[in-house]
C-alpha cells in the first residue's frame, strides 16, 4: 500500500496505515493509492484524506497556542483524517482507534491538563473503545499519587546485556554471554565505572537516587561473585531495588544470597508460558519445573516477584494461554505482566514470517485481564508497541500496594532516568513543557567498553545543561 502526503510528520501517517494495511510505505510521487494532505489558511489547517475515491477531512485552528502545542494537535488529527476514512473503506475498527502512540495513559492526562474530558475525546474523538478506555482509567485511579513527578529525584537503571540464549521473539541488543564471555569481565569494570561515577555525579547536584532497576539482557546470566562486584558500588538504600532475573534457568541460591545481601526487594521470574512445548519453539532453555522451583526458592529468601506472560506465541492455543495465566494467579506472585507479542525487526519470528492469523489474541488478552481481576490484581501501567498483534498493549497488574514503582516511572515517563551500561536512556523530564531530552549509550558492548566516559560525560551534561 503506497502513501502519500505533503504533512511534516510521514512516519506518523503511515504508522496508521499501517493499522490497517501492514506493508504500507511512503512514496515522494506518484503512483500511490493512499493521499494526505495537509491545507492551511491562516491559524486553520485542513487534513484531507483520499483512497478509492472517498474523502475524509479534519479541522484544526492553532491559533493562541504555543508551537509544541500546535504540532501535537496537527498530528493528532492528521492522523484521524486517514483513521476515520479507513474505517470507512475497510469496516474495520481498532482496539486503540486512531492511537498508534506507546502511552494512551499519558495521552490521557495530557488531555485533561488541555481542560478536555479525556474519556470522550478517546471514545468519540479519537476511535478508542470503551473496553480500552475504561482500563487506561483504571490504571490512572490505580497509580494515584504515584505520578506526581518530585524534583530533583531520579530512577537509576543499570543495564547487563547477557542472555544464556536468544528468544525467537526477542529484538534486544543483548547477546548470548558464551558468545560474547572475552567481553564480560571488561564490561563489569566500566559498568562499575559508570555505577560509581553517576552515584557520586548526583551527589553532588543535589538528586536523589530513588529507585534502582537492574535490567537487561538477564542480570542474573552473570556469576554471583560478579553480580557481587557490580552491587558493591551501591552504597545506598534504594526505596525500590529491582533485579531482572528473567530466565529460571540463571537463578540459584548463591545469586539470591549475593541480591539479598545488597538489599534488593524484587525480581522477575518469567514464564513467558506455563506450556514445555511452547518454551522450547521460543528458545527459552527451562522447563516448566523450574519456574516452580526458582520461584519457591526466590520465596524463601522473601523477594517479592514480578512475572511475565506473552499472548500469541508459536503453537500456543487460546486454552493453553489460559492455563499459564491460572498457572502464573495460582502461584500468587506481586506483579504480573501480560505482553501481547510484538514482531520486530530483529527478531527470528520477523524473519520467519510468523504469523498468529490463527490465534484470537484479543480474547487471549481479555480472558487474562479478566482472571486476573477476579484474583484481586490490579493494572497499574501500560505501555503499547510498534508491530504488536491486533495492535493491543502491554499491561502490568500488582497486588494492592505492591507496584513496581520503576514500572510507572519508566513506563509513564513520569522519572528522571540515569542510565548506566549498554542500551540505557538517560532521561531528564520537563514536565511544564510537557518535553523530554535523552542521552542514550550504545546499545552494544564494544562500543560501550571503547567509550564509556564519553557516555558518561553526555549523560552529566544533560543534567547539568538544565542549571545553565
Amino acid at each position: 500500500m503506497k502513501v502519500y502526503t505533503n504533512f511534516n510528520y510521514p512516519t506518523e501517517i503511515c504508522d496508521v496505515v499501517k493499522l490497517f494495511f501492514a506493508d504500507a510505505t511512503i512514496v515522494e510521487q506518484p503512483p500511490f493509492d493512499i493521499k494526505v494532505t495537509e491545507h492551511v489558511e491562516g491559524t486553520l489547517h485542513t487534513f484531507i484524506a483520499t483512497f478509492f475515491a472517498k474523502v475524509e477531512m479534519q479541522y484544526v485552528d492553532v491559533a493562541n497556542i504555543d508551537d509544541l502545542q500546535a504540532t501535537r494537535l496537527k498530528k493528532r488529527f492528521a492522523k484521524l483524517a486517514i483513521y476515520n476514512l479507513l474505517q470507512k473503506v475497510t469496516h474495520k475498527s481498532m482496539p486503540w482507534g486512531s492511537l498508534t502512540g506507546i502511552r494512551p495513559t499519558k495521552l490521557a492526562c495530557q488531555l485533561q491538563s488541555e481542560g478536555l474530558d479525556w474519556q470522550t475525546q478517546f471514545t468519540d474523538i479519537l476511535g478508542v473503545s470503551e473496553q480500552k478506555t475504561k482500563l487506561v482509567k483504571t490504571i490512572l485511579d490505580t497509580q494515584g499519587e504515584l505520578r506526581n513527578k518530585k524534583e530533583n529525584v531520579a530512577d537509576m537503571y543499570i543495564g547487563i546485556p547477557f542472555c544464556v540464549s536468544r528468544c525467537s521473539y526477542c529484538s534486544f541488543t543483548s547477546g548470548e554471554i558464551e558468545r560474547l564471555k572475552q567481553y564480560v569481565e571488561p564490561y563489569v569494570a566500566v559498568l562499575k565505572q559508570d555505577i560509581t561515577q553517576t552515584i557520586q555525579f548526583a551527589k553532588d547536584n543535589g538528586i536523589t537516587i530513588k529507585n534502582v532497576y537492574f535490567g537487561g539482557g538477564t542480570p542474573t546470566s552473570l556469576s554471583a561473585s560478579q553480580l557481587d562486584e557490580i552491587m558493591d558500588c551501591i552504597h545506598f538504600s534504594p526505596v525500590e531495588y529491582t533485579v531482572e532475573a528473567g530466565r529460571p534457568d540463571t537463578i540459584d541460591e548463591d545469586k539470591l544470597k549475593v541480591l539479598k545481601k545488597h538489599g534488593v526487594h524484587r525480581i522477575s521470574i518469567n514464564p513467558q508460558t506455563f506450556n514445555q512445548s511452547v518454551l522450547d519453539i521460543i528458545g527459552r532453555k527451562h522447563t516448566v519445573q523450574d519456574i516452580y522451583d526458582k520461584y519457591n526458592l526466590a520465596k524463601k529468601y522473601g523477594f517479592d516477584v514480578n512475572m511475565d506472560l506473552i499472548a500469541g506465541l508459536p503453537n500456543e492455543s487460546y486454552e493453553m494461554f489460559c492455563h499459564s495465566i491460572d498457572s502464573a494467579i495460582a502461584l500468587q506472585p506481586e506483579n504480573i505482566t501480560v505482553h501481547t507479542l510484538a514482531l520486530k525487526h530483529g527478531a527470528a519470528l520477523k524473519l520467519q514470517n510468523y504469523s498468529s492469523a490463527d490465534k484470537d489474541v484479543s480474547s487471549m488478552v481479555e480472558y487474562a485481564q479478566s482472571a486476573l481481576h477476579n484474583a484481586g490484581y490490579l493494572p497499574y501501567y501500560m505501555y503499547r508497541q510498534k508491530y504488536m498483534m491486533e495492535n493491543l498493549e502491554n499491561v502490568g497488574f500488582c497486588k494492592p500496594g505492591k507496584p513496581c514503582l520503576y514500572n510507572i516511572g519508566i513506563m509513564e515517563e513520569i522519572s528522571d532516568i540515569l542510565a548506566c551500561g549498554t542500551n540505557g536512556i538517560s532521561k531528564k523530564l520537563f514536565s511544564d513543557q510537557n518535553r523530554i531530552e535523552r542521552a542514550a549509550n550504545a546499545k552494544d558492548v564494544i562500543t560501550y567498553i571503547q567509550r564509556t566516559q564519553d557516555y558518561i560525560d553526555k549523560k552529566f551534561q544533560l543534567f547539568l545543561s538544565v542549571k545553565e
